[in-house]
Formats: C-alpha cells, structure tokens, sequence
C-alpha cells in the first residue's frame, strides 16, 4: 500500500532593502537576516492589525499565540515554519565612512546613534563614519511561511505591511532598514507555485493597496499598544529620486521642526523655535510639574549629558514613538511615507521623570499633527506634496 503525505502551504515573500539596515547578531555584526527578527516584525503587524478586529486584550494574546507560538503557553509552537534566504547581502562595516551618509547631514540625524553626526578632530571620526554595520540597500532576500494547515489571511496582511510600511534593524522609525515587498508567490497543495501578488507600479496603486488591507480600520479609538484604529493616519510626505534624498528630506524637516539649535540654527538655516519652554528648561530653568512637549516623539529624550536633562518614564525603560517614516520604492521613485498610530502613551497614573523629578504626564498628540500638517518658519506648508492615504476611520 502507497503511503501518502500531506502537502503543505506556502507563501514566499520577495522583499527589497530600501535604505541601509542596520541589523546585527549577539555582537552587533550586520551577519544576515535572521527568522527571530522578521518573526518579530510579522508579530508586530499582525497585532497592530488585529486589535481591531479583535477588540479584547486576552482574546488577541490567545490567537496570537496559538499562530505565532509562546514559551510561556506550556511551549507552544507555531503554526507555521519561517525560513529567510539572504544569501551574500554586502555590507558597509563598523568603522568605515558611508559615502552617502557623509553627504546627507539630516538624514545623518535620523541615524542619531548609529554613525558620527560631525567630524571630529578630537575623535579622529568623520561624519556618516559608522557606530554599526549595516546591510546595504537595493539587495533583497525572501521570507517562506509553510504550514500544513492552510495559511490564515491575517498572516499574509501582516506579510504586506511588514513590506509596504515598516523594516527591520535599529531606527525603523526613523526611515532605516525600511524594505519594499516586491512580490507574494503561493502554493497550495498538489498545485504549482505562482505569483499572487506584484508590487505597485505607481503612488495610485500603493494607495489602493494599503486600502485594501486596512478596509475595515477599528473605531476604537486610542488602543492600548501601537495598533491601527479610528485615529490612524498614513501621509505620503516626499518624493525624491533617491532613498537617502528621501531620508535626508524628512529629516531637515523634523530637525527644524524639533531643534532649537546652536544660536537658533539647524544646518545652517534659522530653526522654527517651536518649543521655547523645552529649551528654556534644558538651561535650568525647571518649572514645577513640567516635562517637555517634545516627550511625544517617544522616551528615553535626553537633552545632554548626566541625569539632570534625561527625560524618562517612571517605570518604563522607554516608549518607542507613535510616528514611523518609511520609505517606499515605487516605480523608479522614492516615496517617503509616514504612519502615526496614537494609543496609550504610557500607563494609566505612570508619571514622566523628567531631570530627576516625576511629574504627570501631560501629552499633547497636536506635536506630531501639528508636525505632518503645519507650516515652517516661512509660512509655508511643511510638506507640501502631501498626500492623505488613511485618515482616521475615513480611508481616501
């Protein structure tokens, strides 16, 4: 008698590196892409997506491990297997001065952490010279999901968003390591492999995409981690020929925007003194009850050296900020893209230490809107190519 075996289902995910990804090992070294970091990322995804359509904290951690796994639920595995091929990726090393980098100082910014800001004679650095590896861009590498059971939706949606508007490594956030799928090709059992899904051709068909995907947002408002609802909103800030032209353009903008600056300037251009309070108390002027405003583009926010000017939740090691940038590759364009998903900042009671003194939390969501909508310091429109994808529980 003929055994018989039992196909399994899968999904391959082709995806591209838009911007220097700065991904490492145990030893911070830009080894490769390992399956524990995009697991992490797909986790991630699918639970910004499925708050909404799950509504209950206990409920969501339940389908969540039973479809990613947990070692705390008696070692539950997961429901699928996940392989990553990135196979030969370059990389530009701890040490070595990035040629782009050294030309971008704003996008330099939004690496804060990651390469020199400004030579230094001192140091013997020069700017855009690297802290950590980092994988380089237009590369690409391939995720595949196999299970024996079909594959939910749900997993092949987190797929997409993983690839249209988030990345992986350090300052993700900030725009690096954003990646761009390219392609989803699917086998189901005894039938061959085929493509299901190509990337977008044109700033249209993204928009359409993502609206796909987000169709039914949540109209719960304010979710209780980072997680899609009736408040999220999605904008295409730029349009640049070149990932780090993208980059460097959102980053003048948020740096004139956030910074005082030395002597009121900010690479060279008057900065737009939008929070004169914040730099006042960053000069020891320390007012009862007052933590900066700026504490809305996430904590740790440390204003120099030593405990004095650190800014910290009260029993939190930090709060990861609500805005995301990323770019996107469409076309023979760049676009760069924003995300913001408001929630609970931090939890209900918990103060903000701020200089070594906690004070409530009084946060001011109109920064960040005030940010992506406003003008700049000349009275003009900050982004002004900006286009709405999500607004709140309107998608246009």
């Amino acid at each position: 008698m003929a055994l018989s075996f039992k196909e399994p289902h899968s999904i391959r995910a082709t995806y591209r590196i838009v911007t220097p990804m700065f991904i490492g090992d145990a030893e911070q070294k830009a080894s490769g892409i390992s399956p524990a970091s995009v697991k992490g990322a797909l986790r991630f995804w699918w639970r910004a997506l499925m708050w909404g359509k799950v509504g209950d904290l206990k409920e969501l951690h339940k389908q969540e491990s039973a479809l990613f796994g947990s070692s705390a639920d008696k070692g539950n595995a997961a429901a699928f297997t996940l392989r990553v091929i990135s196979e030969k990726l370059t990389k530009t090393t701890t040490g070595a001065t990035h040629s782009e980098f050294t030309k971008q100082a704003a996008a330099r910014y939004l690496g804060y952490g990651l390469m020199e800001a400004f030579a230094s004679r001192a140091k013997g650095t020069q700017a855009g010279q690297l802290v950590r590896d980092c994988l380089n861009e237009n590369q690409t590498f391939t995720v595949t999901l196999t299970s024996f059971n079909p594959l939910e939706d749900s997993l092949k949606q987190a797929l997409m968003l993983f690839g249209l508007i988030g990345g992986l490594g350090s300052r993700t956030r900030h725009g690096m390591g954003s990646i761009t799928l390219e392609a989803l090709h699917e086998k189901l059992p005894k039938q061959a492999e085929k493509q299901t899904w190509s990337a977008p051709k044109t700033n249209a068909e993204y928009t359409a995409t993502i609206h796909g995907i987000l169709s039914n947002l949540s109209t719960i408002a304010q979710p209780p981690f980072s997680a899609f609802s009736q408040e999220t909103r999605i904008d295409l800030l730029e349009k640049s020929a070149t990932p780090y032209d993208a980059l460097n353009a959102f980053g003048k903008k948020m740096l004139l925007y956030r910074s005082w600056g030395k002597d009121g300037k900010v690479l060279n251009e008057p900065s737009e003194k939008r929070f004169k309070a914040d730099h006042d108390w960053s000069k020891g002027h320390f007012p009862r009850d007052f933590h900066p405003k700026r504490v809305i583009f996430g904590l740790p926010h440390n204003y120099g050296k030593g405990e004095r000017l650190s800014i910290v939740p009260e029993s939190h090691d930090r709060r990861a900020s609500p805005l995301f940038f990323h770019v996107h590759k469409v076309g023979s364009e760049y676009i760069g893209i924003s995300l913001l998903l408001p929630s609970t900042f931090l939890p209900q009671g918990e103060k903000i230490n701020a200089g070594g003194t906690n004070v409530p939390a009084k946060i001011e969501w109109s920064v960040l809107t005030d940010f992506l909508d406003g003008n700049d310091n000349k009275g003009n429109v900050r982004f002004q190519g900006k286009q709405s994808i999500v607004s709140g529980v309107t998608i246009r």
